[in-house]
């Protein structure tokens, strides 16, 4: 069977970016989708659309390809007062590096890396932090087979990983190994 739309896939990969791994999936925790559906990025479906069980592949995407260029102007800066609770602010939280939570005014989620701490102010960057990267795959299909509704993450509410793990949102770190 190969990969195509509405299959359910299983895969690893190594993510390399600027020369160091960056993320991962093993044959003990694969990476499993349904293929078309779109959790992932769409030059990485097309990038192994067709292959079978044990096919290897390797490509490289561009920034454009993958999480896009970083973009100014979604570093902003957040007052601190946003970040407190009950009139304080956690030690420990604001710190440069640290990526924190938050909602958007609509209620979207977003993560937001501090990169600068200042009195009224903390400087928060919302692009996605593989914005401007270039990225290197490599890995083998491990599995290609008919999807079923439970492969589906909105029959989960979160991500499948191959594992029964479900992140509860693509991408949130929830899983090892790898997430969308």
């Amino acid at each position: 069977m190969k990969v195509e739309a509405q299959k359910f896939v299983q895969l690893t990969y190594e993510l390399v970016v600027d020369g160091q791994l960056a993320d991962q999936a093993t044959k003990e925790r694969p990476l499993g989708f349904v293929f078309g559906a779109g959790f992932l990025l769409p030059k990485f479906e097309a990038n192994i659309e067709g292959k079978s069980v044990g096919d290897t592949f390797a490509f490289t995407l561009t920034p454009e390809e993958g999480y896009g260029v970083s973009n100014p102007d979604m570093v902003i800066d957040v007052p601190t007062a946003a970040f407190m609770i009950n009139g304080k602010v956690e030690d420990g939280l604001l710190v440069v590096g640290n990526q924190i939570p938050m909602m958007t005014a609509d209620g979207m989620h977003v993560v937001g890396v501090v990169t600068e701490v200042g009195e009224e102010s903390v400087k928060m960057d919302f692009n996605h932090p593989m914005a401007g990267k270039t990225l290197n795959f490599s890995g083998e299909i491990v599995e290609v087979r008919e999807a079923t509704e439970a492969d589906y993450p909105h029959a989960h509410g979160g991500c499948n990983c191959g594992d029964g793990c479900n992140c509860g949102d693509c991408g949130d770190g929830g899983c090892e190994g790898g997430c969308c």
